[in-house]
């Protein structure tokens, strides 16, 4: 992941050589969106009262992270379109 904020920061450039880099990221957005779904779920279904502010700060983290990892991708340049589409419709929401 190290290298990922590097690479987004503009410090470390991925090495086109190894596309298992670029899998690691596609299978962590992956789980991000994932963990979206989840804290969502999540929110949706808490019944105490106690709970509604973490379930809030679970479900904003989880999409901020989601968001993140998905401009990344696109600027390491995986071209799996499913990821990117994913992209389009995370920031409308």
């Amino acid at each position: 992941m190290k290298n990922y904020l590097l690479a987004f920061l503009g410090a470390y450039k991925m090495n086109e050589e190894h596309p298992e880099e670029h899998l690691e990221l596609a299978d962590a957005v992956r789980a991000a969106k994932q963990e979206w779904y989840a804290a969502q779920s999540y929110f949706e279904n808490v019944s105490e009262p106690e709970l509604v502010d973490y379930a809030i700060y679970r479900l904003e983290a989880a999409k901020k992270k989601y968001i993140y990892l998905l401009k990344l991708a696109r600027k390491e340049g995986l071209r799996d379109n499913r990821i990117l589409e994913e992209k389009k419709q995370a920031t409308q929401s």
